[in-house]
């Protein structure tokens, strides 16, 4: 009987870790379009500073910089690299778009920062690919990064 147990009990973890390599696909429509990133999913495992101000699920202020553009964007790119578990899949003078990998189980991140030209504001999505919560990972990644852009000594 305790043999049928183990059995099945890795029979689940390796059906369920074979679900999150086939669900941590990266979707296919991320970017700026028309000024915008897109928007977040239902589910409350996204942060976006272009989500509605009434969505507080969703919801976080986009961050003021100081500095050049260009500056800024090096500072963000910086940080997410030396953290260790990040990626850059993409990066123009005004957009970068990371993966980032969770420690234990490999689930993957997208996050976007979006610097419009002209103005001193980053635009943001932090979301989770696979799962309903992410017990506020997104949103503090985001903070860390506000923190940093915050401080002018860097």
């Amino acid at each position: 009987m305790v043999r049928w147990i183990v059995a099945v009990v890795l029979i689940l973890i390796v059906v369920f870790f074979v679900y999150v390599n086939f669900a941590n696909k990266a979707p296919e429509d991320l970017g700026v379009t028309d000024g915008f990133l897109k928007a977040c999913p239902s589910t409350p495992n996204c942060v976006s500073s272009q989500a509605d101000i009434e969505d507080s699920a969703h919801y976080f202020e986009p961050i003021v910089y100081f500095g050049t553009r260009k500056e800024t964007q090096l500072k963000i790119e910086s940080y997410l690299l030396n953290q260790g578990r990040a990626r850059i899949v993409k990066s123009e003078l005004g957009y970068v778009y990371f993966e980032v990998k969770s420690k234990l189980i490999g689930y993957i991140d997208d996050v976007e920062f979006y610097l419009p030209e002209g103005d001193s504001v980053v635009h943001f999505r932090s979301a989770s690919r696979v799962g309903y919560s992410d017990r506020g990972v997104n949103r503090e990644r985001i903070a860390q990064v506000r923190e940093l852009l915050a401080d002018q000594t860097n």
